[in-house]
């Protein structure tokens, strides 16, 4: 636990100090929930009865919360005035050598670092920044030296750098190969005390001969040689984490044949020496309008900040541009949010990202350094606008702050350089910037900080239990609490048993709004399930939850250690007590419904679910664990003998566009399928996951084609329009097993879905039984192949597999998709249900229990229209109203008599007399024939 702290405290740490990210986010689109990972448990509500009562009672939205103070459209002034925002180029940095007695190993030495007073982790706060190419060169006259002669250049110095992170070259020009490396360092030097080390390399004769005919007419010129010093993106000296002091150049001295050709003491001026940085690459930070995205949803042509190329419409290699707002009074607000829209053309594999920063301030004082709220980078590659909000939560209770945004080049740390990938690039507008007067305590929880799901049955990390985060065996969160911290718990239950509470622990003195807890220690046994929510109070007794709605709504977190173990039912042939179906749940966290789950359940069959809890990154906790080198998620994988009881394997990835399945898992499941023992089965269902196998280059072993038997076409079924209809969907005709299905498939706007199109491939229509599954009107193209063969060399075993490239979730009707699932555990795979359907009859069209559920709006904020869904559990009447933040009643968008069942209404932003409203925040209500009620928030901007 000792190690962990320390991890991610200087983790975190370094993120807040310096702007480094310590993981990469996908966001996702305004429709779908950043985290939702819970999960429900039919326990009581532990809420007093008389606050559940009132809360019934309460028939008038809730009190005005947020206030924008700052809302910028940038429309209407002309695109050459810039409104008062300022944008910069930030690639090219200080240059940083030079002459200093600071750190020197006698009088005066060349110094690679600088002294900064904010460096607590240095004990004399000198160092070095992140991000550096630091170059001091001069040159040496060689000329007339005759042939054989040997010629050294010894250097006196120190070098002090994080080992294997940052590193110092001693370079000499070839003329033609330019500057080659002679020396290289990285680590300390030397390896202990205070004073100077020296070192000598040999300057070939194949260089300086080069250089004495350089010039015209076979003339001598100088050979030039220099001393680069780099350091990494993050987490060096000026993190304050490593007390690095740089590179100290004392004593330089070139002798050709026992004669001194130079030397430099470095006391007597600068001399002849030329300091240098890489140069900047330009700021391309500017307004335009009538841009033209592939957004099919909406369209944004007015002014917005742009930054590319203007040539190239693009990103450039090293480019790190910053666009900041201007100063905003935020009033001392007890805590500060921005809000934006952006545009993402930034797929992952391009390495340039966008992040958040901010700085804020006191009257009569000074701006405080920038700040990363959420140390997180983010990137998307659907090519869609978003609304994105961020906490700005050391920002409560000063008086103004500013916002910037930075897009720039990761490709050095996660790329192996610079990637030159073109067509990429971010766009920004309706920047807002906003303030709540009153808040209770805000939690920021992230997937990868969360307990995860394992087929570890013993200790795993640091001697601990099974229910482990990637970074250590204890879930972390963020809270903030502007009215003062009073009170925190982690409350969980084991296995549905009593529930208990921990309190939450300071991560880090220096980060008092990181905490986490963790459950006792032990060897926890399989089938061990964890239940577990947080509770914070602030000074004011007031306590805010995460999930937000534990523990009224019974909603919690999870995790388990599979397998999972049931009944043996001799009746129907189930002689086995373990599950024989895996389900992994890679769409955890964005699925509306557990469709894949529930339909299991209703037809009787025995099967494990295995959460991938990683949801708002796209990459979690899957059962092939972290690919080597893996930088940023750290997941234990499970091993084929884990998975040897299944026979079934359905994989569901849903709507992701990255990391939909890893080549860790890949990899795992192509040697089960191969495992001897009984048939194997094999499904891996969900738009885009061809597409990011194929054009990411994910595709490990030939995964797509041999395993799954599918070949990629293009990454839309077919082009717009159709690709944003609701088309039927085919079965292939008798004598396939999906004979006779069809059903509608929703790829509408905002929820537009990336269905691929897919074929047999080659490796399939050679070695095996294939064919089509599902197919995509005019029903000639499939939507799903299928693909059987026999790995085994003795014995009858075969495998299926079924590549779907559509998302369950996206079928319309709720029976088409419960059948959908028997056609394929049943009729194809072949496997038997262990105890009698309870909840559906076969054949029937059965609709799961609904619930009175009032969604988020989106788009949010919106202008000019915006979608309200909702959905009514029984028949009866339903209504919908709007109100102002002051509780007024400015429209009823819907009022009548509903069956039971999902709806969705849209505003235009009109009260009941069709005038148009101002701009700002309302509030929209449902209430339902069962006597729920439930509000949400809205912001409407011109």
């Amino acid at each position: 636990m000792a190690a962990f702290l320390v991890l991610l405290g200087l983790a975190l740490h370094a993120a807040l100090a310096t702007g480094a990210p310590i993981a990469v986010e996908v966001v996702e689109e305004v429709p779908r929930h950043v985290h939702r990972t819970e999960v429900y448990a039919p326990t009581p509500d532990p809420l007093p009865s008389g606050a559940r009562a009132a809360r019934r009672a309460m028939q008038v939205p809730p009190p005005l919360e947020e206030v924008y103070v700052f809302q910028d459209s940038l429309d209407g002034r002309p695109l050459d005035d810039d409104g008062g925002w300022s944008h910069f180029d930030a690639s090219q940095g200080t240059t940083a050598w030079h002459r200093d007695t600071v750190l020197s190993c006698a009088g005066t030495s060349w110094w690679c670092g600088k002294v900064d007073s904010s460096w607590t982790g240095d004990p004399n706060r000198a160092g070095y920044e992140n991000n550096w190419d630091q170059f001091l060169e001069n040159s040496v006259n060689l000329a007339g030296l005759a042939p054989g002669t040997p010629v050294t250049m010894t250097v006196k110095h120190r070098f002090d750098a994080e080992l294997n992170y940052d590193f110092g070259y001693l370079q000499i020009n070839d003329l033609h190969d330019f500057y080659l490396d002679f020396a290289q360092f990285s680590g300390k030097v030397p390896a202990s005390g205070t004073g100077c080390d020296s070192f000598t390399v040999a300057i070939p004769e194949s260089v300086w001969t080069k250089w004495n005919t350089a010039g015209p007419g076979g003339t001598p010129r100088p050979v030039p040689f220099r001393f680069v010093f780099k350091s990494d993106l993050a987490y060096s000296s000026a993190d304050g984490l490593y007390p690095g002091d740089g590179w100290i150049i004392e004593e330089v001295r070139v002798t050709a044949g026992g004669q001194m050709k130079f030397y430099d003491n470095m006391e007597n001026g600068n001399g002849a020496w030329v300091r240098t940085t890489l140069p900047g690459v330009g700021d391309f930070f500017a307004l335009d309008d009538n841009v033209i995205t592939e957004d099919l949803c909406y369209q944004n042509r007015t002014s917005l900040w742009v930054d590319w190329d203007p040539v190239l419409l693009t990103v450039v290699p090293r480019q790190d541009n910053r666009l900041v707002t201007p100063a905003v009074d935020i009033d001392r607000g007890t805590q500060v949010l921005t809000a934006f829209d952006v545009y993402r053309n930034m797929p992952l594999q391009g390495c340039f990202y966008y992040s958040v920063n901010y700085r804020h301030r006191m009257v009569g004082g000074s701006w405080s350094a920038w700040l990363d709220p959420t140390g997180l980078l983010y990137y998307g590659s659907q090519k869609d606008w978003i609304r994105q909000k961020i906490n700005l939560p050391l920002a409560g209770g000063k008086d103004s702050v500013q916002v910037m945004f930075i897009v720039k080049d990761y490709g050095p740390i996660y790329c192996g350089g610079s990637t030159g990938y073109t067509n990429i690039y971010p766009l920004f507008d309706n920047v807002a910037i906003g303030v709540r007067a009153v808040t209770p305590p805000i939690f920021v929880a992230r997937d990868l900080d969360l307990f995860q799901d394992t087929f570890k049955t013993t200790a795993f990390f640091n001697g601990g239990d099974n229910f482990n985060s990637p970074v250590g065996d204890s879930a972390v969160i963020q809270v903030s609490t502007p009215r003062g911290y009073k009170s925190g718990f982690m409350h969980y239950r084991l296995n549905n048993g009593s529930w208990f509470s921990i309190p939450l622990q300071l991560s880090d003195p220096a980060l008092p709004t990181y905490r986490y807890a963790d459950v006792p220690m032990g060897n926890y046994p399989a089938n061990s399930t964890l239940w577990y929510y947080f509770a914070v109070t602030d000074s004011t007794d007031s306590t805010g939850y995460l999930p937000t709605n534990a523990p009224s709504a019974q909603v919690f977190y999870s995790a388990s250690i599979l397998p999972v173990k049931s009944a043996m039912n001799p009746a129907l042939g189930c002689m086995d007590s373990l599950a024989t179906i895996l389900f992994v749940n890679n769409a955890r966290g964005q699925e509306t419904q557990a469709t894949i789950a529930k339909a299991l359940t209703a037809y009787g069959y025995k099967f494990d679910t295995w959460d991938v809890n990683g949801s708002t990154s796209g990459a979690g906790n899957t059962p092939g664990g972290t690919p080597a080198g893996d930088p940023t998620y750290i997941w234990p994988g499970s091993t084929v003998g884990n998975l040897t009881q299944y026979s079934v394997i359905l994989w569901h990835s849903a709507s992701m566009g990255q990391f939909t399945i890893r080549s860790t898992d890949q990899a795992l499941f192509q040697s089960w399928i191969q495992q001897a023992g009984k048939n194997r089965n094999i499904m891996v269902a969900g738009d885009d996951v061809a597409a990011d196998l194929i054009l990411g280059g994910n595709n490990y072993n030939s995964f797509l084609q041999f395993t799954m038997g599918a070949e990629f076409i293009r990454d839309l079924w077919e082009n717009f329009p159709q690709d944003t209809l609701h088309p039927v969907i085919k079965g292939t005709a008798i004598p396939s097993p999906s004979a006779g299905r069809q059903f509608k498939v929703n790829m509408d706007c905002p929820n537009m879905e990336d269905s691929d199109l897919i074929v047999t491939s080659n490796q399939a229509k050679a070695g095996g039984k294939w064919g089509s599954f599902l197919t995509y009107p005019p029903w000639t193209m499939p939507a799903a192949t299928r693909y059987a063969t026999k790995y085994t060399q003795t014995g009858s075993d075969s495998a299926r597999a079924l590549m779907m490239a559509l998302n369950f979730n996206n079928i319309e009707e709720t029976g088409e998709r419960y059948r959908l699932i028997k056609n394929i555990v049943t009729d194809y795979f072949k496997v038997n249900a262990c105890y009698y359907a309870t909840a559906v009859e076969e054949e029937s069209s059965p609709t799961p229990a609904l619930a009175d559920v009032l969604h988020q709006n989106a788009p949010n904020p919106f202008n000019p229209e915006t979608t309200i869904r909702y959905s009514v559990a029984q028949a009866g009447r339903a209504a919908v109203h709007i109100y102002s933040v002051s509780g007024a009643l400015v429209r009823t968008l819907v009022e009548g008599h509903h069956a039971a069942g999902s709806y969705s209404k849209r505003w235009d932003g009109r009260d009941d007399h069709g005038r148009r409203l101002a701009s700002g925040v309302y509030f929209y209500k449902l209430e339902t024939p069962s006597g729920t009620t439930d509000s949400k928030k809205l912001i409407m901007l011109k």
